[in-house]
C-alpha cells in the first residue's frame, strides 16, 4: 500500500538572507504561474459549463504559450493545478448531494413524527367533542391510555386533570404542532431547492485568494470624511497588497518518474535544491533537507530508473510577525507502507470513540489475552490541541503494539452520512459526533505505521458493537467498547466461527422452508442485521444479564421478538423494583 505524504523542509528560506540565490526570478515565476493558473481555470470553467471561451478553438498549451510564453513543463504543472480545481468542485457537488440527501431523509422523518403527533392530538380533541355531545368516549387512537370520568380525564401516568383544562392544553399543542410542521416543511422545501440547484446549475467560480478577503474590498477605503481620506487610501492599498500576495502565495511543481531527479524543473544534488524559473534562470535553495523520511527521499535519486518515483515540490510564501517574507519548501512523495499479513502471534485490535481508544490483545486462535483503555479529552480544545492529543494517543497505541510485537487492526469509518443526519437528533450525541476526528486519527495511524514499521489493516466495523454486546459483554464482564474492540480483532483475523450467535437464537432465523441460515463470512452481516433490528431499543446494560432463552419453551410460536420482549419486561421491571426499594 502506497501513502502520499507531504514533508516540509527543515528551515524557512528568508528572502533577505543568503539561503536563496536569485529570489527575484523565483517570485516572478510564482506570480506568472498563479496568473496563468487563474486564467486557465476560468477558460476550463467556460469550456465545461458555458461551452465558450478560448479553449473551444485552441488546446491549453497553445493558449498558455501565446499569452505567457511558458514551456511545456510549466504548462503541465499549471494545467494540473487548474484542472484539479475543476475536479475538486465536481467532487464537492457529489459530496453536497450526498449530505443534503441524508439531511432531507432526516427532515422527512421529523415531518412524519410531527404529523403523527398532530393527528393524535386532533383525534383526542375530536373524542372530547364527541364525549361532550353524546356522553360516549371514543378511543382516539390505538393503545391510547386516556380515560374520562365525568368532567375529569385520567392521563397515561394516572394524573387526573379537569376536562376543560386538558382540552385547552390539547388545543394549544395543536397550534404549536401546526406551526412547527409548517416551519419544518418550509425548511425542507428550501433544502430540496438547494439540492436541485446543485444538481442542475454549475458551481460558482472559485475566488482565488479567498471569498472572505475579497469581500473586504467593499468596506476598505470608504471615505467617511476628507480628514479620513489618507487613512482610507492607505487601508485600500494594504488590502490590495494582501489580496495579491494571497492569490500568488503558493506553487506546486509535479514531477515525473522518467526524470533522473524525479522532476524536470527541480534538481537536488544531495545538498542544494535548484529550480528552473520561467525566464530560464535558476534559483538555488541552499542546504535543503527533510527532517523526516530524508533517507527515502535520497534513495529516490540513487535507485534504478524502473524503481524511481515522481517527486512534487511545493513552495509557499508567507510573512512572519516582523513582516519578513520567507518561503516554505515541501516535498510530496509516495511512501511504501509497512505491510505484514502474518497473524501467527495474534493481533491488537482497536475500537475508536470520541473520548478513548479501547484496545484488545488477541492470540492466533482468537483468545482474548489483555485489554487496554487510552483516554483523552477533546472538549473545548483548539484544532492544534486536538491534533497533538490524538497524536499522543495514537503513539501510545503503537507503543503497546511494539511491546506486544503484534500488528494493529482498526475500523474503517465513514461519517459523511451520520454527520449530515444530525438534524433534530440528541444534542449530546451530536456533540460527541463532532468531536470524532476520525481523519486525524487515521492519518496518525498511517504516520506511526511508517515510522515504527508496524503494519495495520482496516476492516468494515458493521455490527461489531452489536456482536460484542450480545456475545462478549457478559462473558468477559467488559464494556461495550472493549467488546467491540475484541470483535474487530476477530473480524480482521477472519475468525468468524467465534462470532456466531447462540444456536437457539440462530434457529429462530429459519426460513419459511425451515432451513437454518449458515453462518459464514458472507452471511454474518445479514444475520446480525436481523438480530440488531430485533433487539434495538433494549438498554445495553441489560446484556450484562443472561438472555432468557427459557421463555422460548413457554410460547407456542417463539421468535426473536419473544426474547427481546421478555428482556424488556423482565429486566425493566426488575430495575423499577430496585429503584423503588432504594427510595424506601
Amino acid at each position: 500500500m502506497e501513502l502520499s505524504r507531504t514533508i516540509n523542509s527543515d528551515k524557512r528560506y528568508y528572502l533577505d538572507e543568503n539561503t536563496i540565490e536569485n529570489a527575484a526570478s523565483f517570485l516572478q515565476t510564482m506570480r506568472v504561474f498563479n496568473d496563468a493558473k487563474i486564467d486557465l481555470y476560468n477558460a476550463l470553467y467556460d469550456q465545461k459549463y458555458l461551452v465558450s471561451g478560448p479553449l473551444i478553438d485552441h488546446a491549453y498549451p497553445v493558449f498558455l504559450k501565446e499569452k505567457y510564453k511558458i514551456n511545456d513543463y510549466y504548462n503541465a504543472a499549471i494545467y494540473l493545478a487548474a484542472s484539479g480545481s475543476i475536479s475538486s468542485q465536481k467532487e464537492l457537488k457529489k459530496y453536497y448531494s450526498t449530505t443534503i440527501t441524508a439531511d432531507l431523509k432526516t427532515r422527512d422523518e421529523k415531518i412524519q413524527m410531527i404529523q403523527e403527533a398532530l393527528d393524535k392530538k386532533k383525534a383526542v380533541k375530536n373524542s372530547i367533542r364527541i364525549y361532550r355531545k353524546d356522553g360516549r368516549w371514543v378511543t382516539p387512537y390505538p393503545r391510547c391510555q386516556l380515560k374520562v370520568k365525568g368532567l375529569t380525564i385520567v392521563l397515561f401516568n394516572k394524573t387526573i386533570v379537569k376536562l376543560d383544562e386538558y382540552e385547552r392544553s390539547v388545543e394549544a399543542d395543536i397550534r404549536k404542532l401546526k406551526t412547527r410542521l409548517a416551519l419544518v416543511t418550509e425548511a425542507r422545501r428550501r433544502k430540496e431547492k438547494k439540492l436541485e440547484n446543485i444538481k442542475n446549475l454549475p458551481p460558482e467560480r472559485i475566488v482565488f485568494g479567498g471569498k472572505k478577503l475579497y469581500s473586504e474590498k467593499d468596506t476598505v477605503g470608504i471615505k467617511k470624511s476628507a480628514e479620513d481620506n489618507k487613512t482610507s487610501q492607505k487601508a485600500l492599498k494594504e488590502w490590495k497588497q494582501e489580496f495579491f500576495e494571497k492569490r500568488h502565495q503558493s506553487m506546486a511543481l509535479p514531477g515525473r518518474h522518467t526524470s533522473k531527479y524525479g522532476n524536470f524543473l527541480c534538481k537536488y544534488d544531495g545538498k542544494d535544491l535548484s529550480v528552473t524559473c520561467i525566464d530560464g534562470t535558476t534559483t538555488v535553495f541552499h542546504d535543503f533537507k527533510l527532517p523526516r523520511y530524508n533517507e527515502a527521499f535520497q534513495n529516490n535519486f540513487t535507485c534504478k530508473p524502473e524503481d524511481r518515483q515522481s517527486v512534487c515540490y511545493n513552495f509557499t510564501v508567507k510573512r512572519d510577525r516582523k513582516n519578513r517574507q520567507y518561503i516554505i519548501v515541501s516535498v510530496t512523495m509516495k511512501l511504501q507502507a509497512y505491510e505484514n499479513s502474518y497473524y501467527g502471534n495474534g493481533a491488537i485490535s482497536m475500537d475508536i470513540n470520541y473520548d478513548h481508544f479501547a484496545l484488545a490483545e488477541i492470540d492466533e486462535t482468537g483468545k482474548l489475552l489483555d485489554q487496554k483503555l487510552i483516554r483523552f479529552d477533546l472538549v473545548k480544545k483548539s484544532t492544534g490541541q486536538i491534533t497533538n492529543i490524538l497524536g499522543a494517543a495514537v503513539k501510545e497505541v503503537f507503543n503497546w503494539c511494539a511491546e506486544k510485537d503484534k500488528r494493529l487492526i482498526v475500523e474503517d469509518i465513514d461519517l459523511t452520512i451520520k454527520l449530515a443526519s444530525r438534524k433534530y437528533r440528541n444534542r449530546k450525541g451530536n456533540h460527541h459526533m463532532t468531536l470524532f476526528a476520525y481523519q486525524r486519527i487515521a492519518s496518525g495511524i498511517e504516520n506511526q505505521s511508517l515510522r515504527r514499521e508496524i503494519a495495520f489493516c482496516k476492516i468494515d466495523p458493521a455490527y461489531t458493537s452489536q456482536m460484542g454486546k450480545v456475545l462478549f459483554m457478559r462473558r468477559y464482564g467488559m464494556s461495550i467498547h472493549q467488546a467491540a474492540a475484541y470483535t474487530i480483532g476477530l473480524v480482521g483475523m477472519g475468525l468468524y466461527d467465534k462470532l456466531a450467535p447462540d444456536l437457539r437464537m440462530l434457529n429462530l432465523l429459519k426460513t419459511k422452508e425451515g432451513i437454518v441460515p449458515e453462518f459464514s463470512q458472507e452471511t454474518y452481516k445479514t444475520i446480525w442485521a436481523r438480530i440488531t433490528k430485533t433487539f434495538s431499543g433494549i438498554q445495553k446494560h441489560f446484556f450484562y444479564r443472561r438472555i432468557p432463552y427459557e421463555v422460548l419453551e413457554e410460547r407456542k410460536r417463539p421468535s426473536l421478538r419473544t426474547l427481546a420482549a421478555e428482556m424488556k419486561v423482565r429486566y425493566m421491571s426488575d430495575a423499577a423494583n430496585y429503584k423503588s426499594c432504594e427510595q424506601v
